[in-house]
C-alpha cells in the first residue's frame, strides 16, 4: 500500500481483528463454494472451480510484514535459511506482501515449471520458471522489490496482497470483507495444479489488516494452503531440566511450530549456553519436517548450564524458553592398556592406561606410572582418555609390576590399576652401507651400521660380512664403533668369471643383551665384454666373421683369440686375418684388436676394391673408450684412394659408386662404456641388384657395472 502506516504494535487490536477475521470466515454470507470461486461482494468474473491435483510438494502460504515487526508472526524460514531457494527481495528489504512456500519432502527432485498467484482478476507472475527443487529443499516466493503498494501492482516487484480487492481494485484502508479468495496456480513436473487459499492468508483475511486498526502487524506464519490462518509461531526448548554426569552428552530439542501446531521445516536454530560452566557455548541446527532441531554437547565441569534457542527473520528473533542441564561428578575408572606391558631392555617403552568414567573417556587428567617401584613417568590423558609416557627398563629380562594411578580432582574420584610388565631382549637393526659395485682384482671395503631399533647406535659388537656364496665366498669381520658403524676390507676380490652381480651379507649374531640382526645387498659386479673379427660380408655376398672371437663376457682377466686365418678365398679374399679380445683387472680393461692383409673385393658390377694392411683396436675402461685404425692403402678400380694411414674417426670416401667408411667408430648400446671400431667399412650396390656390405678389421670393447 502507498500510505504511511503506524509502526506501533497493538497486540489487543491484533487479537481483536483476528477474531473479526475468523468470525467473518464463519458468519459471512459468502459461502465456502463462493469463496472457492472468488464470487460474492463485488467480485470479478467468476473462474471455473479448479480442482487441485495431488502434489509432490507441500504448499504453505503466509504474509510477510516487517514494517510493523512481529518476529513470531513473520514467516519462518525465510531468505538465507538452509536449503531455501528464495525468489524475493534480498538484503535489508522492507516487506509488506504475501508469500508462498513449496517444500519437497519427496525422495526425488521436483521441477516447478511456473508459479502464479491470482487474486480476483489480478495475477502475479514475478518469479523464476523451471526451478528444480532437490529432495528436502524449499522454494519461497515473495515480493521481489522492497516496500508496499496498493491495488493490482503486479509489475513493479511488489506483492502487497492485503491491499488488493475485487477485480484488482485498491483495498487499502478497507476493513470490510473483499470476498477475494487467493489461489496459487503452479505447474509441477509439467502438471498444472491450483491451490486455493480458502483461509485468505495471502490477503490477510480479505481486509487491509494494517488498517484494522491502524498499525496492526499483517504477518502471518506459514500455514498449510487451504487452512485457516495460523498467525504466530512458538519456539519450545525441551526438556526443561536434565541431570547428567560430566563427559556424557546432553541433548536439547527446539520445536518451531505455527500456532496451529504445524512444524516449520528448514529454519536455522541457534542454541546458546547463557550461563553455567559452559557459558558461551553455541551451536546451530536446522528444523526437520516436524519443525524439530536438535543440539547436543558434552559438559566437562560440574555446575548448571542455562540454555536458550532462537531463530532470526527479517522482523527480529523468535526466542525460546530457557532449559537447564545439571552436570555432576563421576566415578573414575583406570585400566592399564594391554599393549603396553612389555618392552626391551635399555629401550624406551611406552606405557599407557585408559581413564574413564560413566560419561566416557576423561581428557586432560594426570596419570602416574611406576615400573617395579623404580622407573616412573607421568602423562596427561588425551581426548580418548589415554595417558601414555615412556619408561626405560633397567631390569634384567623378566616380569615386574607396573602400576598406574590417578589422584582424582574436582570432577572425578581417584583410581588406580596394575599389571605385569615383561622386559625382553633389545631389538636390533643392521643396515648395509658399503659400495654398490665390486670388481675382481680390486680391494673392497664392506660396511654397515648396527643400532637399537634403527635409532640408538650399538658399540663394541662384531659384525661378519660375506661376499658371494658357496666355494667362492669371501669373509671379513669388524667391530662397531660408538656410532654403531663397522667395516672390514677384502684385500683382493676374487669371484667367478661369469659373475655380473654378487650378494653380500652382514650378520650380527646377537648376545645376552641384543637380538641377532642381518642385512643383505646385491652388488653390481664389473664385467668386461667385447668381440673382434678379421672380415665379414653381408648382402649380395655373405662371409661369416673370420676369424671371430665371438661375444666375450667375463669378470676375470684373460685372452680370447682364435687362430689367425692365413687365406680367405672367393669373391672376397684376404690374407693373414687375426682377431683377439684381452681383458685385464685393476683397472678393469677390455681391449679388442683385429688385422687383415691384402683384402680384395671383386664383385660383378662394381670396380675391384683392394685394401692393403689394416689394423683396428678398441679399448674400454670405466673412464671411457678409445679406438685406433691403421690402413696402408686402398684402390678402387685400379685408382688409388688418397688417404691418411691413420684416418680420422668416421672418415667417408666415395669412389666410382663405392662408399668407404674408414675408422668407423660406433657406441655400444647397453654398456656403461663401449666402442665398435671398423677399420674399413665398404658399401656398394652393383647394377642395382642390392647392397654389398663388407667390414674389414672389426674390434669392439665394452664394460658393464662400472
Amino acid at each position: 500500500m502507498t500510505r504511511t502506516r503506524s509502526p506501533l504494535r497493538a497486540i489487543p487490536a491484533v487479537l481483536g481483528i483476528m477474531a473479526l477475521v475468523l468470525a467473518a470466515l464463519v458468519a459471512s454470507p459468502l459461502t465456502r463454494a463462493q469463496a472457492a470461486t472468488g464470487t460474492g461482494h463485488a467480485a470479478a468474473k467468476p473462474r471455473p472451480a479448479a480442482t487441485a491435483a495431488s502434489s509432490s510438494l507441500d504448499v504453505f502460504v503466509g504474509y510477510a510484514d516487517n514494517l510493523r515487526a512481529d518476529p513470531a508472526n513473520f514467516p519462518t524460514p525465510w531468505d538465507g535459511s538452509p536449503g531455501v531457494i528464495f525468489a524475493g527481495c534480498h538484503g535489508g528489504c522492507s516487506f509488506d506482501g504475501g508469500a508462498v512456500r513449496f517444500v519437497n519432502n519427496s525422495p526425488a527432485p521436483v521441477t516447478l515449471d511456473s508459479v502464479r498467484v491470482r487474486l480476483s482478476t489480478c495475477v502475479f507472475d514475478l518469479w523464476p520458471h523451471g526451478t528444480v527443487l532437490p529432495p528436502g529443499q524449499q522454494f519461497i516466493i515473495a515480493q521481489t522489490a522492497g516496500g508496499a503498494s496498493s491495488g493490482c501492482d503486479n509489475t513493479s516487484g511488489l506483492f502487497d496482497t492485503s491491499d488488493i480487492g475485487p477485480n484488482g481494485a485498491s483495498w487499502s484502508g478497507n476493513c470490510g470483507q473483499s470476498g477475494v479468495v487467493p489461489e496459487v496456480d503452479a505447474s509441477i513436473n509439467g502438471t498444472a495444479q491450483v491451490f486455493t487459499d480458502t483461509g485468505k492468508v495471502i490477503n490477510t483475511g480479505g481486509v487491509d489488516l494494517a488498517s484494522c486498526p491502524a498499525g496492526t502487524n499483517e504477518s502471518t506464519q506459514w500455514t498449510s494452503v487451504g487452512s485457516l490462518p495460523c498467525p504466530g509461531a512458538t519456539l519450545v526448548l525441551a526438556p526443561p531440566t536434565q541431570t547428567l554426569p560430566i563427559g556424557s552428552t546432553a541433548t536439547v530439542k527446539a520445536t518451531l511450530a505455527n500456532t496451529c501446531g504445524t512444524g516449520l521445516q528448514g529454519a536455522a536454530i541457534s542454541f546458546a549456553a547463557t550461563s553455567g560452566p559452559d557459558a558461551g557455548l553455541k551451536g546451530t541446527a536446522t528444523t526437520d519436517s516436524d519443525g524439530v532441531a536438535t543440539f547436543s554437547y558434552s559438559g566437562s565441569t560440574v555446575g548448571t548450564d542455562t540454555l536458550t534457542a532462537g531463530t532470526a527473520n527479517p522482523a527480529g528473533t523468535i526466542t525460546s524458553n530457557d532449559v537447564a542441564v545439571v552436570w555432576q561428578k563421576r566415578q573414575a575408572h583406570l585400566a592399564v592398556s594391554a599393549g603396553s606391558t612389555t618392552g626391551d631392555f635399555d629401550d624406551p617403552a611406552t606405557v599407557s592406561a585408559a581413564l574413564s568414567d560413566s560419561g566416557g573417556p576423561l581428557a586432560g587428567r594426570s596419570v602416574t606410572f611406576a615400573l617395579n617401584g623404580a622407573e616412573t613417568c607421568t602423562a596427561t590423558t588425551d581426548a580418548a582418555g589415554i595417558a601414555s609416557c615412556s619408561l626405560t627398563p633397567a631390569e634384567a629380562a623378566g616380569t615386574y609390576p607396573l602400576t598406574a594411578s590417578f589422584a582424582g580432582d574436582a570432577t572425578d574420584t581417584a583410581a588406580s590399576a596394575s599389571a605385569g610388565f615383561t622386559v625382553t631382549l633389545e631389538e636390533t637393526t643392521l643396515a648395509y652401507t658399503g659400495p654398490t659395485r665390486a670388481a675382481n682384482g680390486e680391494p673392497l671395503t664392506l660396511s654397515g651400521v648396527l643400532k637399537e631399533d634403527g635409532d640408538t647406535p650399538i658399540a663394541t659388537r662384531t659384525v661378519t660380512f660375506t661376499l658371494g656364496s658357496g666355494a667362492s665366498a669371501q669373509v671379513c669381520s669388524g667391530v662397531t664403533d660408538t656410532a654403531g658403524n663397522v667395516s672390514c676390507t677384502l684385500a683382493n676380490v676374487d669371484q667367478p668369471s661369469p659373475t655380473t652381480s654378487v650378494p653380500v651379507t652382514a650378520v650380527f649374531a646377537g648376545d645376552s643383551y641384543y637380538r641377532p640382526a642381518t642385512a643383505t645387498a646385491t652388488l653390481r659386479f664389473t664385467y668386461l665384454t667385447g668381440r673382434a673379427y678379421g672380415l665379414a660380408a653381408g648382402g649380395l655376398v655373405t662371409v661369416s666373421p673370420t676369424p671371430d672371437t665371438g661375444p666375450v663376457s667375463t669378470a676375470t682377466a684373460g685372452t680370447h683369440a682364435p687362430p689367425c686365418v692365413a687365406t680367405l678365398s672367393g669373391l672376397i679374399s684376404a690374407h693373414t686375418l687375426c682377431a683377439s679380445v684381452v681383458t685385464a683387472l685393476d683397472p678393469a680393461t677390455s681391449t679388442a684388436t683385429a688385422s687383415v692383409q691384402d683384402a680384395t673385393v671383386g664383385i660383378v658390377g662394381i670396380p675391384v676394391i683392394k685394401v692393403g694392411l689394416v689394423q683396428a683396436s678398441s679399448q674400454t675402461r670405466c673412464t671411457g673408450s678409445t679406438g685406433a685404425v691403421t690402413v696402408t692403402s686402398i684402390t678402387v678400380g685400379g685408382v688409388a684412394v688418397n688417404l691418411n694411414i691413420h684416418p680420422a674417426p668416421n672418415t667417408v670416401i666415395s669412389v666410382l659408386g663405392v662408399t668407404l667408411v674408414l675408422n668407423e667408430q660406433l657406441p655400444v648400446a647397453g654398456a656403461d662404456q663401449g666402442l665398435e671400431v671398423n677399420a674399413v667399412h665398404i658399401k656398394a650396390s652393383p647394377l642395382g641388384l642390392g647392397l654389398l656390405d663388407v667390414k674389414i678389421g672389426s674390434a669392439t670393447s665394452d664394460i658393464h657395472n662400472c
